[in-house]
């Protein structure tokens, strides 16, 4: 018999960690890099107060908002869906 057959499942899910070890360095190497790029000093203003902040925190800070937002739309549209 050939190799060129079909894969044998124990070895695809033997690499299977491997694959995803790798996946997770290569995102978290990245996230880091983003990070330590992103570290300048920035002016936000909100309506009365004026302050300097890192520029990743600002972008964090936008990003949980709007998960947050997002899943507080989905659960309000689910919600409304089912009355």
């Amino acid at each position: 018999m050939s190799d060129l057959e079909t894969p044998n499942p124990k070895k695809t899910s033997e690499r299977r960690p491997y694959i995803l070890l790798v996946i997770v360095t290569i995102v978290l190497v990245y996230l880091l890099a983003f990070s330590l790029l992103n570290t300048h000093q920035v002016d936000v203003s909100f309506v009365a107060v004026n302050t300097s902040i890192a520029l990743i925190w600002v972008m964090i800070a936008c990003a949980v908002l709007g998960l947050v937002l997002g899943i507080l739309g989905t659960f309000l549209l689910l919600h409304r869906r089912h009355r």
